[in-house]
């Protein structure tokens, strides 16, 4: 699995990026440069899926497929021949690469299944008398969480179960059977603990970081089900409830967002956060591509994002500096990529008015 996001993500990127840059994204690296990539690029999905992957590991998958000759490499940066296109496109996990939706789980998946499993493990117990046992999750902020839930919900554990059971078995009935049994599989009950990733990794004889994106690939797609399709899952949803965030910002740029909002400005900011111009223009680029709504002709005239846009199309590049050349260098780095940022698909229209 993780070879096909690979090729993938170096088809995207077009060469004009190393292949380091993929390495950011999969480890979920929380810099303005790695969720510009992904914006840009349109990886946003694959943000984060693979963390803990080391940089070794990742190099080696790298240069395998450049042995397959799947992968080639121009000077520095790596592209996908036509063997390793042909070789995504056929390949039976190609598909599922669509489910991926790893900035807005970034870290919430991982606490919606441990809220679930937690819950799940808790009311099992409970109900046969064993009031003593291990909790599969140690996490502080999901034992607080399930204290609270528990509190209210403890006179009806039985019936929260049936629930449960309701709405996860439509969904499960929509996955491969392996995906299902992995979900299955790593339930813990009453005397009964669920297997961990390790072993479900050699279970399969998966290598671990295919595991890896296996499995936020089943926590993604369960997500989907719960937010976006239309069978009701309100039990579900109750463990994902205040975790789902569609905007999403680094702490530093969400802090600088915070003074915009109050009417700062950019030389204000840098005053006031003690940080470099370049940082804060960092900033309004992540925001640019975070939210709809941004304030784009308060940085760059109209007429200068009809100029900008007609040339980023042209070009069909995201190269900045061949992008600044075309327009005799006349609008500054900060104005060509601000109207990168909304001059992207389902931000044109806003664009152009």
């Amino acid at each position: 699995m993780i070879t096909i996001i690979i090729l993938d993500s170096l088809s995207k990127l077009k060469q004009e990026r190393t292949s380091a840059a993929v390495y950011h994204l999969l480890v979920g690296k929380r810099s303005s440069q790695t969720l510009q990539d992904a914006h840009i690029y349109h990886l946003t999905g694959y943000f984060g899926i693979a963390k803990g992957m080391d940089k070794h590991a990742f190099d080696q998958k790298v240069e395998n497929l450049v042995s397959k000759h799947y992968l080639a490499y121009r000077g520095d940066k790596a592209f996908v021949t036509e063997k390793g296109m042909s070789f995504l496109k056929n390949n039976e996990n190609h598909g599922f690469l669509l489910h991926y939706n790893g900035l807005v789980y970034d870290r919430a998946a991982d606490l919606f299944y441990e809220r679930l499993s937690l819950f799940i493990q808790t009311a099992a117990n409970i109900k046969r008398g064993n009031h003593r046992f291990i909790p599969v999750s140690d996490n502080q902020e999901v034992l607080l969480w399930m204290k609270k839930y528990y509190t209210a919900a403890r006179h009806r554990l039985q019936e929260l179960l049936d629930q449960l059971y309701g709405e996860m078995l439509p969904f499960l009935k929509r996955l491969p059977e392996q995906h299902a049994d992995i979900f299955v599989k790593r339930l813990s009950g009453y005397s009964h603990f669920g297997m961990s990733k390790v072993q479900l990794a050699a279970f399969y004889d998966m290598d671990k970081y295919d595991f890896t994106v296996l499995y936020q690939l089943i926590l993604h797609r369960m997500l989907n089900y719960i937010i976006y399709d239309s069978t009701p899952t309100p039990t579900l949803a109750t463990f994902s409830s205040g975790l789902v965030k569609e905007v999403f910002l680094t702490d530093s740029a969400r802090k600088t967002d915070d003074l915009l909002k109050q009417g700062r400005n950019v030389e204000e900011i840098c005053k006031i956060r003690r940080l470099k111009e370049s940082t804060v223009h960092d900033h309004l680029i992540e925001i640019a591509y975070a939210q709809p709504d941004f304030p784009l002709n308060n940085y760059v005239s109209p007429d200068a994002v009809r100029e900008i846009g007609e040339q980023i199309e042209r070009l069909k590049s995201r190269k900045l500096k061949q992008i600044k050349q075309a327009l005799d260098d006349r609008y500054s780095y900060l104005q060509i990529r601000l109207v990168m940022a909304v001059y992207r698909a389902g931000r044109r229209k806003g664009v152009e008015q």
